[in-house]
């Protein structure tokens, strides 16, 4: 309850690093949890996996044509007193990458655990 609104999901406060050796760790630890990684035109952080066969039948029906992906949308943000929050919110997409049919659907902040222990593996990484 004492975060940000932003970072209410899952977040770190990194200091002592630039934001390019946050960009770094960030690929290194979420490409080897079997996430591919992205950089959007306003340079967030995005990574991207299958998702599980619990997600498809979640998010995605039972005979959905298209698999479910797992989209983790990470950005660095600057604090006031020249640390960085990594912070993420994580989505569930349906027909990802479809201009007219993708369908996100963000997930609730109670299921951040498995995230949050990814971007401590981040801060762990950088200290």
């Amino acid at each position: 309850l004492n975060k940000p609104v932003s970072a209410s999901f899952a977040s770190v406060v990194i200091a002592n690093r630039s934001v390019d050796e946050i960009r770094r760790a960030s690929a290194n630890v979420f490409t080897a949890a079997g996430y591919q990684s992205y950089t959007s035109g306003s340079g967030q952080m995005i990574f991207e996996k299958e998702g599980t066969r619990m997600n498809q039948i979640a998010h995605g029906g039972w005979v959905e044509d298209s698999p479910v992906r797992e989209r983790v949308r990470a950005e660095i943000v600057s604090l006031p007193d020249g640390t960085y929050r990594l912070q993420c919110k994580v989505y569930m997409v349906r027909h990802a990458g479809d201009s007219f049919f993708e369908d996100e659907k963000r997930l609730a902040d109670f299921r951040s655990g498995p995230y949050q222990k990814l971007l401590d593996q981040i801060a762990a990484q950088l200290k």
